[in-house]
């Protein structure tokens, strides 16, 4: 397959100035948005090894075979359509993102709340918390960090007791 003319992460760049050199390693993400624009390019291009490289040492999947999960990874894309990416102001060490993702023709669009360390001299995906973008309705447009975070509170939250069944 042919490298994609526009960046997959929706940047509006051409791939070859955009996600291109840090897939191929001439290049290295200065910032974690870069980095997390980079890892939404490369689900979209299967590019499984990549995304297991950028993983921080301590992501839960690093326990996992790297050959199997890079394999995992690189598969998303064949069931998946990467339909559009909006970056939302976060801290510097965070990326806070929708994914307009569909499989199948459904919508399995999410917001994620991303972390992000330093490690080897690059960025690395550390965790992430997801929420369906179906939860935000119209604020999803003008999200905010505070906003993410009482809704992922909201989904966590156990439903509050019902009414005693009478005896």
């Amino acid at each position: 397959m042919s490298p994609p003319r526009e960046c997959p992460c929706h940047s509006g760049l051409r791939y070859s100035v955009c996600c291109r050199p840090l897939h191929t390693g001439e290049a290295a993400a200065a910032r974690p948005e870069t980095l997390m624009r980079s890892r939404y390019s490369a689900f979209a291009l299967g590019l499984g090894a990549y995304l297991v490289e950028t993983l921080a040492a301590t992501h839960p999947d690093r326990g996992r075979p790297a050959a199997e999960l890079a394999r995992e990874l690189g598969q998303a894309h064949l069931t998946q359509r990467y339909m559009g990416l909006t970056i939302f102001p976060a801290r510097a060490d965070e990326v806070l993102f929708h994914a307009r993702i569909f499989v199948q023709g459904r919508d399995q669009s999410f917001v994620e709340l991303s972390s992000f360390v330093r490690e080897a001299g690059g960025w690395r995906y550390a965790a992430g918390d997801l929420v369906p973008a179906s939860a935000f309705g119209s604020e999803l447009g003008a999200l905010t960090r505070d906003a993410f975070l009482t809704h992922l509170k909201t989904a966590a939250a156990p439903a509050p007791p019902g009414p005693t069944p009478p005896r």
